[in-house]
Formats: structure tokens, sequence, C-alpha cells
């Protein structure tokens, strides 16, 4: 089997090796992960190379991948026999607590999907007792729900993005969809639940629907000779669109956790060999599903995460021939909420506030005006800002019954008008900060924690009269400190008040 090297992926390979350090590589999907992997391995042929998988059907792909390459494999998995001594061995996560007897030993450790469960029980005690000295990461989305970097402590390699390998022809050209029932439903009244919306109260919302889906879905991407994988919101979503398709006589396949693994994997098998043309999943096909003669993903549920959005959209990028593009059918406002897989994504962002940022700069402000007609990357798109009231200035009123010298006071009034001019800059950043950390509450159905409007307008009547530019510097990194550790920020006057005082007893302590 003969591997053509990318030279994102040989850089993304050297680099992690040469990094001296654990490291995640972020490669999009279809970007060949399975690729680094087996370049991993050949490169580090005098090590224990250990690979870590969650999805058991990545196994026989990896395991043809490796041995097709020359390499001798030892697997550790239910349903495989064990021989020792592979060049590589590779471990299904979840099995690995029953088989520490094994006693594999291990150099390095390499872990597929890296997003899934690296905070995990599972994950920590095998590296525990793997103990290797090094560790490398792979996966197309290094976030967690909230769209924060996954893991601090790893270095993140990211040597192309899904825009430049749709541009070489790596991954398929996408075009996009935002029928009008997409923006006619109203999702605002749904609780949220870790960050998205709960299942229970989408779904009182989307089972009203599934007839217009499917007739959508047929319309839009079947009649059209589309192959199509369809995301649903829960098992009884799944179901009830099942129901739809069956009363439109559109052969289809579903895919859930209550069926049985036969049952899945030859509603699978049916799908890649083309006995159907659709296939109907909850999230069960979002990570490790292999398929590019699919040209289509249907979004029948929104979400507010944006890893789960990619993964989602991933599936019909793959490159494959005679696929002119990939249709992206969103009939649940997610492209207006997370943007499209062109876009840029700063993957380094280590707060919630600060992920919150690019999600809300890259959401779509126009969407409405291409609505019912396909679309491409290069249209013309608007973004959202996020919007910013602009500082309130206070002059400071010198009373005359303070005590104080006329040193003091010219020094004071001087100081503080050089103050005012610089602060501008400041307090649009600290009002920013505020008003962005407020969204993420919201978003996480905390209004307890956030800072109520008429408290702002105080605290920046307050700093108005503050001493130095540093009060202000000082407030910004106490609301990135509150929100780090998941505080409320409503109790952010009184500290604000406080810190004004200090510096003011600093200062005519040293008048």
């Amino acid at each position: 089997m003969q591997i053509l090297d990318k030279d994102y992926q040989i850089n993304s390979v050297s680099k992690a090796i040469g990094a001296g350090e654990n490291s995640i590589i972020a490669l999009p999907t279809g970007g060949g992960k399975s690729i680094c992997i087996l370049k991993l391995c050949q490169a580090l042929s005098d090590k224990h190379v250990v690979v870590s998988l969650r999805n058991a059907a990545l196994i026989p792909q990896l395991l043809h991948t490796l041995t097709s390459n020359g390499l001798t494999v030892s697997v550790v998995k239910s349903g495989y026999t064990y021989i020792a001594g592979g060049d590589v061995t590779l471990v299904m996560e979840q099995s690995f607590a029953r088989r520490k007897h094994l006693n594999i030993k291990c150099d390095v450790l390499l872990r597929d999907e890296y997003h899934v469960g690296c905070m995990g029980g599972v994950y920590i005690a095998m590296r525990e007792d793997l103990s290797p000295d090094l560790i490398i990461g792979l996966t197309a989305t290094p976030i967690d729900r909230l769209g924060v970097y996954i893991d601090k402590s790893m270095k993140l390699i990211e040597e192309t993005t899904t825009k430049q390998l749709i541009e070489l022809g790596e991954l398929a050209k996408p075009v996009y969809k935002v029928p009008s029932l997409a923006q006619e439903i109203d999702y605002s009244a749904v609780k949220m639940y870790r960050g998205d919306f709960s299942v229970s109260g989408l779904d009182c919302i989307l089972l009203e629907h599934c007839s217009l889906v499917a007739q959508q879905t047929v319309d839009d991407a079947l009649s059209h000779g589309r192959k199509v994988m369809l995301f649903a919101n829960s098992i009884k979503h799944v179901e009830a669109l099942s129901e739809a398709f069956e009363l439109l006589n559109v052969q289809h396949e579903i895919v859930h956790s209550q069926r049985s693994g036969s049952d899945n994997d030859e509603s699978i098998r049916r799908y890649k060999s083309n006995d159907v043309r659709l296939i109907i999943n909850m999230s069960m096909l979002t990570i490790g599903f292999d398929d590019p003669a699919t040209d289509c993903v249907v979004l029948a549920r929104p979400t507010k995460i944006l890893r789960l959005y990619l993964q989602i959209i991933g599936r019909c990028l793959r490159a494959s021939k005679g696929k002119a593009n990939a249709l992206i059918l969103d009939l649940a406002q997610c492209i207006s909420t997370h943007g499209f897989a062109e876009d840029y994504r700063d993957f380094t962002r280590k707060t919630a506030k600060s992920a919150a940022i690019m999600s809300e700069r890259l959401s779509v402000t126009n969407i409405a005006q291409f609505v019912d007609g396909e679309f491409s990357y290069n249209e013309s798109i608007e973004r959202k800002t996020v919007k910013r009231k602009s500082p309130v200035k206070r002059t400071r009123i010198i009373q005359p019954k303070l005590v104080a010298s006329k040193e003091l006071i010219a020094r004071s009034a001087s100081r503080r008008a050089a103050s005012l001019v610089r602060l501008n800059p400041r307090m649009e950043k600290f009002v920013s900060t505020i008003e962005l950390v407020n969204i993420v509450y919201e978003q996480q159905d905390e209004a307890s924690k956030m800072l109520d409007e008429l408290a702002m307008v105080k605290i920046v009547a307050l700093i108005g009269f503050a001493y130095s530019d540093a009060l202000v510097d000082s407030c910004t990194k106490l609301v990135e400190l509150l929100h780090a550790e998941n505080q409320s920020i409503r109790g952010l006057l009184p500290r604000v008040s406080n810190l004004i005082t200090e510096i003011a007893k600093l200062d005519l302590a040293i008048a």
C-alpha cells in the first residue's frame, strides 16, 4: 500500500517528535490522521509505541494501514488474540484496565481523537499505568465543549487548516443551504445543559417537524442523487424521522445505541456499499466514521457546541473521485451560530470568554438573504461583532472640605487628566470583558452569576475617578480570574470600590 505524504503531514510529524514536550497534532477531518500515526510509528521504530483508541471502528482501519506498510501490530481488544512483541501496540482504551497483566511497555503514547475523554478517568488511569516518556494526541477539534483548548499542558501543532485543504483539493468544496424552515423555528425557550440545548427540550420542538425535515432532505439532497448523513437530536428523534422517511417511501438506515451492535454494523455496511443513500443517527457517526462518497450532511438539530458542529460537517468533506462538492444542509440555524467550514478558528483559546469572542465573530448576521438557495463561503457574508458600550468618563470634583496640601491636589489632578486620556482603550477592554463573561454565563443558564447593567454603570463611574491606569488593568484581571474559577461577577462593585480605596490610600501615604 503506497502512502503519498503531504507536506503538512510530514511537518506535523517532525514537529511533534522534535517538540521536546507532549503535543497535540490538529488536522482537519480528512487530513490524514491515520497517515500521521503511521509516519510517527515508522519514525519512532526504536521506541515502544502504543496507539490508544476509543472508537472500536477505528481498530480495523488503522490495523490495515499499519500492517500493509510493513509494521507488525499487537492488538489489545476483546475479539483479538494478543500477541506480544509487535512494532506497535493498538489498545482499545476501555479494554486496558482488564488487561494490565499484559505489562505493556510504552515509551511513546499516541492517542487518536484526543479531544474525547482526555480528561476522563479511564484515559488518565491508563496513562499513569503506561507512564510514557512522550504523549502525542491527534484530533480535528482540540477544544472542549465551550471552545477552550483541551489540554493546556500540551503544545498545539497545526500545520494546515480546512480552508487550505479545500483550496488544495484535498477536501471537497462545501456548498451551503439554509431552507426557510430553519429560520422559522424558535429555540429561545429551550433550557441549556452543560453548555448546549437540553435534549428533552429540543425534542419538544423537533418532533413536530419530522415530516418537513424529511421532505426538505428529499427535495434538496436525495432527489439530486446525493448520499446523505442526517444528524438528529435523540433516539426518539431518529425513530420519528425514520417513520417520516418511510411515509415518503425513502429507503434508509438508522444507527443508535439502543440497537444491537450487529444491527448497527449491518446498517453502516449497507450505507457504505450504497444499498441505501441515507443514514440517520444521533451522535454515533460524528467521530471516526469514514465514507468519502458521502456528499451531504443534514443538520436536523441545533447545537451550541462548536466542536460537535465541526465534527458533523467534516463527515461530508472527504475528497472522492467524481465528487463535485459537499452540501451542508442546515435545518437548525447552525451556520448562523458557528460560521463555515472554511473559517479560521484559533484553537488556543484558554478561557470560555475568549472562545465566546471567536464564536461571536464567526457567526453570521445576514443568513436570511441566502434562504432557500445554495451559496458558498465566498458569497457576501456579514459577521456579528461583539457590542461594546462606550466608556463613561467622569471628572473628579475636588471638595473644599478635603484637607490636603496644594501640591497633592495639583499632582492628583494632573495625573488624573493624563490617565483619563489613556483610559478609553482600557475601559473598552474592561467593559467588553464583563459583557463577554455575561454572554457565557447566559449561555450556561447561570444568570445569577451575571453583572447587571446598573452595577456596571456604577463601576465605570467609580473607575472614572481612579488615580492610575493600573486600576483598570487590575479590574479586568479580576473579572477574568473570577470567570476562570466559574465564580459570580455579580459582586464586582464592592471589590472595585475596595481596589480604588487601596490605591487612594497608597497615593496619599506617598504624598
